[in-house]
């Protein structure tokens, strides 16, 4: 009889697999500690003791805008919560304002009126394709267009519009309502889910008995006095412009969403619904808006998160929110590391409260499962129109009629400003008297826009290097019709054109280094280099998120999703602030700027390549191992011309962000275009005419981005991926491997 004895040492495999992830935690965090050890060495040369202990010394400045009154004598702490309130603010105001709004013209988008549509379009594009940094100095700059407070602009009673601000009615005392009426909403909802409406009845009458007992609210209207304005609430024109600028820019967003998910709805819901009787509008309401709700909260909870990140960009503009304060308070004490890390963990925080909130709202309205996920949807067919639409067609006319005489009067308008009374050459005095747009001031500052500081002696080389950038970005947008060889070689000859301009190589000019770049060509060199090192970053990064290294794919999600949930200014001013410590010295505002830019746009193109790499069946990739390919190959071959093209829609707004991204290094003295322009406006002679000058420049970003939704158009209508249009059959033939009978 045989025996089998069991080895007096345990098996390695249980313990084979952890020490992967052991060797990967150990590395991580070994390289942590040498790092944060070098930044407080550096910090110490400096005579600086690191530490948060600077939280409860006087912070020396003043909040001038917070529901939270901070002195200058109070701690850093309690000025940065005040900055938090400012940012919590303007979240808590924006998002309902975008939300309504984008759902206004999400829905007029979806009309069935052509014009409409179109009209919606018309708005739509422009907002989504220009940077938000640059709407706001757009928005800012309008304000401070509008009469004195003396003059002060009334569109509704009690509602004055000034150059220094909005006033509005305040209602005194109506924090403990607000509170006393969301517990009774609470309480009668989950008495009504409970025991009927009889409870959520019972339940209001005494929430309406408790606000007898309290104090009356009062409410406080603002007053011309003097100079001034008085009373009520009057939000400063920073305030205002953040506001306008964030509501606008993520309206045209949610616009989309909403037009997206209620072109989702299947048909035959709909139908059903009209099959049993119902109402265009109660088709409407319980059947189209319940679904579409469903299809649009996932990209909803982004854009409220893109909100209250944008938010930072007020630093811009002079209003103090989180990153504001946060940015003053290292400027004082040079603790960056200390600093970077509060507003690390603070955006993390909220985007993690906010995320988890409406996850939850998410998933309590997907409980029951998709639904119907076969059948056409409403987006299939060329137009819906709800029953009975058609029963009153002169609403239809005359809706024609209202938006033609609107349309021809903003149009007339326009041509009247841009280009009829408009001054096109001359200088600001030429300007002065003029009643239609100054375009002189763009023409005239042409060489600060298209070079920045850059020397006369530079500006001929950098104009060379901006000609063959433009024209191998034409090349590789417009060029399908070139041969491919011939397309490479045209795009190296030019790469060498550029790479010859800027360092003096074969002639033996001068080297023009990052330093002493400025205007058009700051802008193009960084979107570019940005675009070509984040591709690869990302297709690695989504591969190690998907590897079967438990370790490796943790460090690559935290990665990630750390980067996607901390906005880029912080990153931009941890670049700033950190990355010379780090690396000594010497190293360019301009290089600190494209690394910030290249992880930002290379962890959120990880997440679509990892999404597009899921959707590819597993057994593409065996079969190609089977026939005997390697991984590299079956990837090159095979999986990559798939996810290329399922990835090309998503992968085009990450692009697009990516090159509206650039206008942000402003911020941490990177003279880029919309530095240029600052500079312009910020002159004497030429402030009065700042919107022709960011006009400008907007439509340069525009044009790039209706550029990269060309060429994402054209990725997707191109033939399928396929494994047979790949090379797979061939490879089979040439693999050893027989083909299976026919």
């Amino acid at each position: 009889m045989m025996t089998v004895t069991t080895p007096p040492f345990r098996s390695p495999g249980s313990l084979g697999r952890w020490l992967p992830s052991l060797a990967w935690i150990l590395a991580l965090g070994g390289m942590a500690s040498v790092l944060l050890g070098h930044i407080e060495s550096v910090q110490a040369m400096r005579g600086i003791q690191g530490g948060f202990g600077f939280l409860l010394q006087p912070a020396g400045f003043r909040i001038s805008e917070s529901l939270l009154a901070v002195a200058p004598e109070d701690p850093y702490w309690m000025s940065i919560a005040a900055g938090l309130v400012n940012t919590l603010t303007v979240a808590a105001v924006a998002i309902p304002l975008a939300t309504a709004l984008g759902i206004a013209l999400g829905l007029m988008r979806l009309s069935p009126h052509p014009l409409a549509a179109r009209c919606a379009a018309a708005i739509i594009a422009p907002l989504r394709n220009t940077p938000v940094l640059l709407q706001l100095f757009l928005w800012y700059g309008l304000l401070l267009r509008l009469p004195d407070v003396r003059q002060a602009w009334s569109p509704l009673p009690s509602v004055l519009l000034s150059n220094r601000g909005l006033a509005l009615p305040a209602v005194q005392g109506a924090l403990p309502y607000a509170a006393l009426a969301l517990l009774a909403v609470t309480l009668a909802w989950q008495a009504k889910r409970r025991w009927g409406n009889g409870a959520a009845i019972a339940a209001l009458a005494i929430a309406a008995f408790a606000a007898y007992w309290l104090p009356a609210m009062r409410i406080d209207l603002p007053i011309k006095r003097g100079l001034g304005l008085q009373g009520g609430w009057q939000p400063s024109i920073e305030f205002a412009a953040l506001l306008i600028g964030l509501v606008v820019f993520h309206a045209a967003y949610i616009a989309d969403i909403v037009r997206a998910s209620v072109r989702a709805v299947p048909v035959g819901l709909v139908e059903a619904g009209q099959a049993m009787g119902l109402t265009p509008w109660a088709v409407l309401r319980k059947v189209i808006t319940p679904y579409a709700t469903r299809v649009a909260l996932p990209p909803y909870a982004n854009q409220c998160l893109a909100l209250v990140k944008n938010s930072t960009l007020a630093i811009a503009i002079g209003y103090q929110e989180l990153m504001a304060v946060i940015n003053t308070a290292i400027t004082q004490t040079g603790l960056a590391l200390e600093g970077i890390a509060l507003a690390v963990a603070v955006y993390l925080a909220l985007a993690l409260a906010l995320g988890g909130g409406l996850s939850a709202w998410n998933a309590r309205n997907t409980r029951h499962g998709p639904g119907d996920t076969h059948g056409a949807r409403l987006g299939d067919r060329p137009l819906w129109r709800a029953a009975g639409r058609d029963a009153r067609p002169w609403r239809r006319n005359a809706v024609s009629v209202a938006l033609t005489v609107l349309l021809a009067a903003v149009a007339w308008a326009l041509l009247d400003w841009a280009v009829l009374r408009a001054v096109w050459r001359g200088d600001p005095a030429a300007c002065a008297d003029a009643v239609g747009a100054c375009w002189a001031a763009v023409g005239e500052n042409l060489p600060l826009l298209f070079f920045g500081t850059m020397t006369p002696a530079d500006r001929y080389p950098g104009a060379v290097a901006c000609v063959a950038l433009l024209g191998g970005i034409a090349l590789a947008l417009g060029g399908q019709r070139v041969p491919a060889r011939a397309r490479a070689a045209a795009l190296a000859a030019l790469l060498l054109i550029v790479v010859g301009a800027l360092t003096g190589w074969p002639w033996g000019g001068a080297l023009i280094g990052p330093q002493r770049w400025g205007g058009l060509l700051v802008t193009l060199i960084l979107a570019i280099a940005a675009l070509a090192a984040a591709v690869p970053l990302a297709f690695a990064l989504a591969l190690i998120r998907r590897s079967g290294s438990r370790a490796g794919a943790l460090a690559a999600a935290c990665l990630i999703e750390a980067v996607r949930g901390i906005p880029l200014v912080t990153q931009l001013l941890f670049a700033s602030f950190v990355l010379p410590m780090l690396l000594g010295g010497g190293m360019s505002k301009f290089n600190m700027a494209l690394a910030a830019l290249t992880l930002h746009t290379a962890c959120l193109l990880a997440e679509v390549l990892r999404g597009a790499l899921q959707a590819i069946p597993p057994g593409q990739m065996m079969a190609a191992r089977a026939l005997g390919m390697r991984p590299a190959t079956a990837y090159a071959t095979v999986i990559w011309p798939q996810a290329r093209r399922i990835a090309a829609p998503a992968a085009l707004g990450v692009f697009v962000g990516a090159v509206k991204d650039t206008s942000l290094v402003s911020i941490i003295g990177v003279f880029d275009v919309l530095g240029a322009a600052k500079a312009v406006v910020a002159g004497t002679d030429w402030r009065p005419y700042h919107v022709e000058v960011y006009l400008a420049v907007a439509l340069l970003y525009f044009a790039a981005s209706l550029a990269l939704s060309r060429v994402a158009r054209r990725m997707e209508i191109s033939p399928r991926a396929t494994p047979a249009a790949c090379g797979l059959k061939s490879d089979r033939r040439h693999s050893g491997t027989p083909l299976p009978p026919p």
